[in-house]
């Protein structure tokens, strides 16, 4: 009896020490993460603006594996991923908050966020049932109502555009896009980027 209760509460330590883990959601201030606990891949995207007529902007893409508490990330303008990759770190707090640092600035950022003078805070808004934050990587990409060639709609993507996946089934993503209005469907994985 006493070998399982000393188990259990070893157990239960672990938990709350290093089980926390990220919640998919928006995290407010342009923040959004999504996280698949079976590939412990963390993805998301932040966009925010500032200025009169939202002339200043601050765009990147987010992913990383979370091994830890404490663990790096690559951050990128979707469509320039070469040019603008910054190696930053994304920190655990508790799992409604997070902490993102990088050590420079991506464009337009310093009049937007800092993210290079200290960590900054997130604190989740709303919880979401996200597997993934993708972006489109093809000229233009098709929502279909069902996984087959026969079911396209007349609505579609664009290089570059950002989406939330919500499943995954072979060759497929079942996501919503986000834009003037909410469009949902299942758009093929391979006109998305690669995780």
């Amino acid at each position: 009896m006493k070998q399982i209760i000393t188990t259990l509460l070893t157990a239960f330590i672990a938990t709350c020490t290093f089980g926390q883990r990220i919640v998919s959601g928006d995290y407010g201030d342009g923040l959004k993460l999504a996280y698949d606990s079976a590939t412990k891949k963390v993805t998301g995207y932040f966009e925010n603006y500032t200025g009169t007529n939202q002339q200043f902007s601050c765009i990147f893409y987010i992913e990383g594996t979370a091994a830890g508490k404490k663990f790096a990330i690559n951050t990128y303008y979707p469509e320039d991923k070469k040019e603008d990759q910054i190696q930053g770190s994304m920190e655990i707090s508790n799992e409604k908050e997070v902490k993102i640092k990088l050590p420079a600035e991506h464009g337009g950022c310093w009049n937007v966020m800092h993210f290079a003078d200290a960590p900054v805070t997130f604190t989740l808004q709303e919880k979401q049932s996200l597997k993934q934050i993708r972006y489109v990587n093809v000229a233009k990409a098709f929502f279909y109502s069902e996984k087959s060639e026969d079911k396209r709609l007349k609505a579609y993507l664009v290089n570059g555009n950002i989406i939330c996946v919500e499943q995954t089934e072979g060759e497929w993503a079942y996501c919503a896009y986000y834009g003037k209005k909410t469009t949902k469907g299942w758009v093929k994985i391979a006109e998305l980027n690669k995780l």
